[in-house]
């Protein structure tokens, strides 16, 4: 990925701070390309459970899922839509409930409409594949066991980094497959799945 391209694409994104972004990745770029990635990937399931939680008047749950949707904004710099899931939340604690109902609608169509403007970067392009140099077992168990660290932990970069250097290898047919659909998880950011997936053959 052209890091230079993707950040040059970002300051243009309405609303987004990605100095804060970056500051919460230690300023690392490649890192936090990859927290935008989570951030797209995670945030669908985040609009859906503050929709079911505001259809069926639960404001417990309401208050849970809003605050984890303006943490989720701010952690990735989207300081204007993560300071309007905040007045929801406070709104929601002081019992507001219709100023909830009335907000609630814009804070969704504001987050699918940041998610819109962040898959139309080259964040989300695919590079052409390299051609596949062939590597041995030796080198793939280590790239695994270091992608199963860095699923285990979390670290998107990390992982995004590993699959994109197996996907430039090949070994045999079995093993490209398996390691093609480890890597289409990697990619998705599915990452329990990356796991189920590399204990099933031992190398």
């Amino acid at each position: 990925m052209d890091l230079s391209l993707l950040y040059h694409e970002l300051i243009r994104i309405d609303g987004l701070d990605i100095w804060e972004g970056l500051s919460h990745v230690g300023g690392d770029r490649q890192v936090y390309a990859g927290a935008l990635r989570l951030f797209c990937g995670e945030a669908a399931k985040k609009n859906a459970a503050l929709a079911e939680a505001l259809e069926n008047d639960d404001w417990k749950a309401y208050a849970q899922a809003v605050h984890a949707v303006k943490g989720a904004l701010a952690g990735v710099g989207a300081w204007e839509l993560a300071q309007g899931a905040a007045e929801a939340e406070d709104a929601c604690r002081r019992g507001d409930y219709q100023r909830c109902r009335d907000e609630t609608g814009e804070i969704v169509g504001g987050i699918n409409g940041f998610i819109a403007a962040l898959k139309a970067t080259v964040l989300f392009v695919r590079d052409e594949e390299p051609p596949r140099e062939h590597a041995n077992l030796v080198f793939l168990r280590k790239k695994l066991e270091d992608l199963k660290r860095a699923c285990s932990t979390g670290s998107s970069g990390e992982a995004d980094i590993l699959g994109r250097e197996l996907k430039t290898k090949t070994f045999d047919a079995a093993t490209d497959a398996l390691v093609e659909k480890i890597c289409g998880y990697v990619e998705n950011l599915d990452y329990d799945l990356a796991l189920k997936a590399m204990e099933e053959r031992a190398f």
